[in-house]
Protein backbone atom coordinates (compact mmCIF):
# COMPACT_ATOMS: atom_id res chain seq x y z
CA UNK A 1 0.00 0.00 0.00
CA UNK A 2 1.27 3.35 -1.21
CA UNK A 3 1.63 6.15 1.40
CA UNK A 4 1.59 8.85 -1.00
CA UNK A 5 -1.40 10.96 -1.51
CA UNK A 6 -2.26 13.47 -3.99
CA UNK A 7 -2.55 17.44 -3.41
CA UNK A 8 -4.97 19.67 -4.60
CA UNK A 9 -1.54 21.88 -6.01
CA UNK A 10 0.07 18.68 -8.01
CA UNK A 11 2.99 18.26 -5.59
CA UNK A 12 2.87 14.81 -4.06
CA UNK A 13 5.22 14.22 -0.62
CA UNK A 14 5.34 11.54 1.51
CA UNK A 15 3.43 11.38 4.25
CA UNK A 16 4.45 9.49 6.77
CA UNK A 17 2.82 8.00 10.05
CA UNK A 18 2.88 9.18 14.04
CA UNK A 19 5.99 7.29 14.89
CA UNK A 20 5.54 4.59 17.75
CA UNK A 21 6.57 5.39 20.95
CA UNK A 22 10.36 3.93 22.03
CA UNK A 23 10.67 0.68 22.75
CA UNK A 24 13.29 -0.68 25.39
CA UNK A 25 14.70 -3.66 26.32
CA UNK A 26 15.07 -5.22 29.83
CA UNK A 27 18.49 -7.13 30.38
CA UNK A 28 18.72 -10.75 30.94
CA UNK A 29 19.88 -12.10 33.99
CA UNK A 30 22.73 -14.76 33.60
CA UNK A 31 21.30 -15.59 30.19
CA UNK A 32 18.19 -16.96 31.66
CA UNK A 33 15.81 -14.95 29.14
CA UNK A 34 15.57 -13.37 26.27
CA UNK A 35 15.10 -9.39 26.46
CA UNK A 36 11.49 -8.51 27.01
CA UNK A 37 10.23 -5.30 24.98
CA UNK A 38 9.46 -2.80 27.57
CA UNK A 39 7.61 0.44 25.98
CA UNK A 40 7.53 3.82 27.67
CA UNK A 41 4.13 4.78 27.82
CA UNK A 42 4.46 7.62 30.72
CA UNK A 43 2.56 9.87 30.89
CA UNK A 44 3.83 13.74 30.77
CA UNK A 45 3.95 15.86 33.48
CA UNK A 46 1.79 18.90 34.13
CA UNK A 47 2.70 21.53 36.47
CA UNK A 48 -0.43 22.34 38.53
CA UNK A 49 -1.12 26.14 38.90
CA UNK A 50 0.37 27.66 41.91
CA UNK A 51 -2.35 28.36 45.23
CA UNK A 52 -3.77 31.66 45.79
CA UNK A 53 -2.32 33.21 48.97
CA UNK A 54 -4.87 33.54 52.03
CA UNK A 55 -3.94 36.96 52.94
CA UNK A 56 -6.92 37.00 55.67
CA UNK A 57 -4.54 34.15 57.32
CA UNK A 58 -1.14 35.91 56.69
CA UNK A 59 -2.54 38.38 58.62
CA UNK A 60 -4.02 36.66 61.46
CA UNK A 61 -0.66 35.25 62.05
CA UNK A 62 1.39 37.97 62.03
CA UNK A 63 -0.94 39.81 64.57
CA UNK A 64 -0.97 36.29 66.72
CA UNK A 65 3.01 36.56 66.98
CA UNK A 66 2.97 40.44 67.72
CA UNK A 67 0.55 39.97 70.44
CA UNK A 68 2.59 37.29 71.77
CA UNK A 69 5.77 39.31 71.54
CA UNK A 70 3.99 42.21 73.37
CA UNK A 71 2.59 39.82 76.32
CA UNK A 72 6.34 38.34 76.92
CA UNK A 73 7.62 42.11 76.76
CA UNK A 74 4.50 43.09 79.27
CA UNK A 75 4.82 39.67 81.85
CA UNK A 76 8.53 38.25 81.54
CA UNK A 77 10.32 40.87 80.09
CA UNK A 78 8.92 43.69 81.59
CA UNK A 79 9.99 47.62 81.29
CA UNK A 80 10.39 49.68 84.15
CA UNK A 81 10.73 54.10 83.65
CA UNK A 82 13.82 55.42 85.32
CA UNK A 83 13.19 58.47 87.55
CA UNK A 84 15.52 60.51 89.78
CA UNK A 85 19.17 60.82 89.49
CA UNK A 86 20.14 58.32 91.60
CA UNK A 87 21.89 56.30 88.75
CA UNK A 88 23.48 59.23 86.94
CA UNK A 89 25.67 58.83 84.85
CA UNK A 90 24.27 55.19 83.62
CA UNK A 91 20.68 56.59 83.28
CA UNK A 92 19.30 60.05 82.98
CA UNK A 93 15.98 61.16 85.05
CA UNK A 94 14.62 62.67 82.06
CA UNK A 95 12.97 59.23 81.21
CA UNK A 96 15.45 56.66 80.26
CA UNK A 97 13.27 52.64 80.16
CA UNK A 98 14.84 49.66 80.65
CA UNK A 99 13.66 46.03 79.36
CA UNK A 100 13.99 43.69 82.43
CA UNK A 101 14.50 39.53 83.06
CA UNK A 102 12.82 38.16 85.86
CA UNK A 103 12.97 34.92 85.48
CA UNK A 104 15.84 33.51 83.64
CA UNK A 105 18.72 35.30 85.71
CA UNK A 106 17.74 33.76 88.87
CA UNK A 107 17.98 30.29 86.97
CA UNK A 108 21.42 30.92 85.77
CA UNK A 109 22.94 32.00 89.15
CA UNK A 110 21.85 34.78 90.52
CA UNK A 111 22.79 38.23 90.19
CA UNK A 112 26.35 38.77 89.87
CA UNK A 113 28.72 41.96 91.05
CA UNK A 114 28.30 44.80 88.29
CA UNK A 115 24.45 43.82 87.68
CA UNK A 116 21.81 46.47 87.61
CA UNK A 117 18.44 45.29 89.39
CA UNK A 118 15.39 46.14 90.44
CA UNK A 119 14.46 46.39 93.82
CA UNK A 120 10.92 44.51 95.24
CA UNK A 121 9.70 48.14 96.32
CA UNK A 122 8.49 45.97 99.88
CA UNK A 123 11.75 45.65 100.85
CA UNK A 124 13.61 48.98 101.04
CA UNK A 125 12.58 51.17 103.33
CA UNK A 126 12.24 54.78 102.38
CA UNK A 127 11.40 54.28 98.49
CA UNK A 128 7.57 54.44 99.10
CA UNK A 129 5.99 53.11 96.20
CA UNK A 130 8.73 53.26 93.80
CA UNK A 131 10.78 49.91 92.77
CA UNK A 132 14.47 51.31 93.38
CA UNK A 133 16.75 50.47 90.09
CA UNK A 134 20.55 49.85 91.75
CA UNK A 135 24.34 48.57 90.85
CA UNK A 136 25.03 44.90 92.64
CA UNK A 137 28.45 45.94 94.54
CA UNK A 138 28.60 43.21 97.26
CA UNK A 139 28.53 39.67 97.12
CA UNK A 140 27.50 37.21 100.09
CA UNK A 141 30.42 36.22 102.03
CA UNK A 142 32.73 39.10 101.20
CA UNK A 143 34.01 41.68 103.33
CA UNK A 144 33.31 45.39 101.96
CA UNK A 145 33.54 48.75 103.38
CA UNK A 146 32.91 51.84 102.15
CA UNK A 147 36.06 55.08 102.85
CA UNK A 148 35.46 58.23 101.66
CA UNK A 149 32.88 57.13 99.15
CA UNK A 150 36.08 54.53 97.57
CA UNK A 151 34.18 50.55 97.94
CA UNK A 152 36.86 47.92 99.08
CA UNK A 153 35.89 44.11 98.93
CA UNK A 154 38.17 41.80 101.04
CA UNK A 155 40.21 45.24 101.92
CA UNK A 156 41.20 45.73 97.87
CA UNK A 157 39.65 48.81 96.05
CA UNK A 158 37.17 47.99 93.74
CA UNK A 159 37.71 49.61 90.34
CA UNK A 160 34.44 51.48 89.03
CA UNK A 161 34.57 53.37 86.51
CA UNK A 162 30.95 54.01 85.82
CA UNK A 163 30.77 56.34 88.90
CA UNK A 164 31.04 59.90 88.06
CA UNK A 165 30.03 61.15 91.80
CA UNK A 166 31.91 58.54 94.63
CA UNK A 167 31.08 61.01 97.01
CA UNK A 168 32.81 60.89 100.58
CA UNK A 169 30.90 58.81 103.53
CA UNK A 170 31.87 55.91 105.32
CA UNK A 171 30.41 52.71 105.79
CA UNK A 172 31.95 50.08 108.30
CA UNK A 173 33.79 46.99 107.22
CA UNK A 174 31.31 44.22 107.09
CA UNK A 175 31.12 40.64 106.37
CA UNK A 176 28.45 40.50 104.22
CA UNK A 177 26.00 36.83 104.91
CA UNK A 178 25.09 34.23 103.01
CA UNK A 179 21.80 35.78 101.06
CA UNK A 180 23.04 39.11 101.37
CA UNK A 181 23.96 41.72 98.35
CA UNK A 182 25.03 45.18 98.61
CA UNK A 183 23.79 47.84 96.27
CA UNK A 184 24.85 50.98 95.94
CA UNK A 185 23.41 53.80 93.08
CA UNK A 186 26.25 55.04 90.50
CA UNK A 187 25.46 58.86 91.74
CA UNK A 188 26.27 58.08 95.53
CA UNK A 189 25.51 60.99 97.43
CA UNK A 190 21.92 61.21 96.13
CA UNK A 191 21.28 57.48 95.85
CA UNK A 192 19.13 55.51 98.54
CA UNK A 193 20.67 52.61 98.45
CA UNK A 194 22.20 49.96 101.00
CA UNK A 195 24.69 52.34 102.61
CA UNK A 196 20.94 53.23 103.94
CA UNK A 197 19.19 50.20 104.57
CA UNK A 198 21.90 47.46 104.78
CA UNK A 199 21.88 44.53 102.44
CA UNK A 200 19.19 43.12 100.56
CA UNK A 201 18.25 39.13 99.92
CA UNK A 202 18.37 37.44 96.62
CA UNK A 203 14.63 37.06 96.50
CA UNK A 204 14.60 40.95 97.07
CA UNK A 205 15.84 41.41 93.98
CA UNK A 206 12.89 41.25 91.25
CA UNK A 207 14.86 41.42 88.08
CA UNK A 208 18.04 42.56 86.59
CA UNK A 209 18.17 45.08 83.26
CA UNK A 210 18.88 43.97 79.98
CA UNK A 211 18.79 46.79 78.14
CA UNK A 212 18.21 50.33 78.01
CA UNK A 213 15.21 51.94 74.86
CA UNK A 214 13.59 55.08 73.68
CA UNK A 215 10.00 54.09 73.42
CA UNK A 216 6.87 53.14 75.08
CA UNK A 217 5.06 50.06 75.40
Amino acid sequence: MSDNFPRPDGYNQPVHPTPPPPTYYTQPVNGAQPPTPVTNTQEPIYMSSRPKTNWLKVLARYAAIWIAILLMVKFVVPSYEVKGSSMVPTYQPAGDRVLTDGVFFKLMGGPERGDIVILDRAATNGAGDEALIKRVIGLPGERLEVRQGSVYINNKLLNEPYIKNHGGYNYPSTVLGSECYFVLGDNRPVSLDSHYFGCITRNQIVAKVLLTYPWRF
